[in-house]
């Protein structure tokens, strides 16, 4: 299990420096967020030339770029706006291809109309089928989050095994299916066989279930079950840390690795 960090928590930093507070509080890996005007660099519009020294910079640094997450959602009634984000994605997944990252993050997203939910699951399976040979020959995992329409477990994995492919994954952002009123366990057993990334922020909840994000620990969602869970299946990728602009760096950082190996051990 290896631990990294989304640009989230330190949008200005440059890439350089992004890698060097890795370094500093003992992360493996970087997750550069997208088209959100990071610093980073990590972009579609970066020249052949660009890919190439961001490639460099992280092979000389020893971190990782664990994944890049993106925008992207698959859930629309009309089949063009699903070509788009088609296209969209064999984009990135060859600026993965191009840096050396090994997975992109995408979502399912919010049906655009009212649909029922197994018509939902259907057209993202289905659009994530269409991509599986691109992310194949790319070498590049997509992973869907468990999130927005597809938050519950159950569904984010029932898309996802209608691609039948090794190079569509889970993204088990731990949070969601609990807000959701899935139990750790309940979601883990969904998604056990398809994790290749995680996301991870604590939080607490109101009388209404809207959650407020809370350093790890001090929230109300075992993570303790989580990673002790992860660890019975050997789980060797990444628990990366996505808090957007809640605290610095050097305070959220440091805080949630160790926390995170605590239970570890």
């Amino acid at each position: 299990m290896k631990f990294a960090f989304m640009s989230f928590s330190c949008p200005e930093a440059t890439l350089p420096e992004m890698l060097e507070l890795a370094k500093k509080y003992g992360y493996q890996g970087v997750e550069p967020r997208a088209e959100a005007q990071h610093r980073h660099g990590v972009e579609l519009t970066t020249s052949r030339q660009q890919r190439q020294e961001i490639r460099k910079i992280f092979a000389s640094s020893g971190i990782e770029c664990a994944c890049i997450a993106t925008s992207i959602r698959y859930c629309f009634s009309e089949k063009k706006p699903r070509q788009e984000m088609i296209e969209h994605t064999r984009r990135f997944l060859e600026l993965a291809r191009d840096i050396g990252c090994e997975r992109i993050r995408v979502f399912g997203g919010k049906p655009d109309v009212d649909m029922e939910t197994s018509t939902a699951v259907e057209i993202v399976g289905e659009t994530l089928s269409l991509l599986a040979p691109d992310a194949q020959t790319a070498g590049v995992q997509i992973c869907l989050e468990t999130h927005d329409f597809f938050s519950r477990a159950d569904l984010a994995a029932a898309a996802v095994r209608k691609a039948s492919s090794s190079f569509v994954r889970i993204n088990w952002d731990i949070m969601h299916p609990f807000t959701q009123r899935m139990s750790i366990e309940e979601a883990f057993a969904e998604v056990k066989d398809l994790i290749a990334h995680c996301h991870i922020h604590d939080g607490t909840y109101d009388a209404e279930r809207k959650p407020t994000l809370a350093l790890m620990g001090e929230g109300e969602i075992p993570y303790a079950v989580a990673v002790r869970l992860l660890a019975s299946i050997n789980y060797s990728g990444y628990l990366s840390g996505e808090y957007i602009q809640m605290w610095p760096p050097e305070v959220v950082l440091p805080h949630d690795i160790g926390v995170l190996k605590s239970y570890l051990r």
